[in-house]
């Protein structure tokens, strides 16, 4: 099913990460906006939430996403 739907992106400046260990940040000074989003040069998006996973490991230009089997939706503690 390909339908367009709204996602949770973090856009922010780019950080080369080369040569780190661990999972380091791939941004910084980011702001979190909802798809569609568009990006300028030396800037990077990366997905905001668990939610969804990307179908490819780069996010540029139009990006398949699909549910992610894993994911969990946090339990709201709602007092009545």
């Amino acid at each position: 099913d390909l339908s367009w739907r709204p996602v949770t992106v973090r856009v922010g400046q780019a950080v080369e990460t080369v040569g780190q260990a661990g999972k380091p940040k791939t941004i910084t000074g980011f702001q979190t906006h909802t798809t569609p989003v568009l990006i300028s040069s030396g800037e990077r998006a990366e997905l905001g939430t668990e939610e969804v996973l990307s179908v490819s490991s780069v996010l540029e230009g139009i990006v398949l996403v699909k549910d992610n089997p894993d994911y969990e939706a946090p339990e709201t503690d709602e007092k009545k």
